[in-house]
């Protein structure tokens, strides 16, 4: 009997350690909501650099900080609530690797996205006749 309730326990355990290790907890920005988060800071990372390429008197630092805080603040978010949540997931790396995961794959859709519309704009231009 009382191996049984050892039993239980320890599987109770381990099916409780396995579950939670993939929850968020309170106070970490969600998967789906970071992933939004971190295009979002991404896209404002390349357009700081293109912006500071084209103006010698930018600074891609100062840019890319203020152009980071524009998305935090779309967000409703601090600095301090994406820092903290970052962490968690540099420190979940199997969680991370999803949201990356995802990012790659809506890159990849974006690209052929866009790749799509430029060959049938070509073959629109082949088509069509322009007087």
């Amino acid at each position: 009997m009382m191996n049984r309730i050892i039993y239980f326990i320890f599987c109770a355990v381990f099916i409780f350690s396995c579950s939670s290790k993939d929850r968020t907890p309170s106070g970490i920005i969600q998967p789906e909501a970071m992933k939004i988060i971190l295009w979002d800071v991404m896209s404002a990372q390349f357009m700081a650099q293109e912006v500071a390429k084209g103006d010698s008197l930018i600074s891609i630092v100062a840019e890319t900080k203020a152009l980071t805080q524009k998305v935090f603040k779309i967000h409703k978010i601090t600095s301090a609530d994406f820092d903290k949540s970052y962490d968690w997931y540099i420190k979940h790396p199997d969680v991370m690797k999803r949201i990356f995961d995802s990012l790659y794959t809506q890159k990849q859709r974006s690209h052929d996205l866009e790749s799509n519309q430029k060959n049938l704009e070509h073959s629109l231009k082949k088509k069509v006749p322009v007087k």
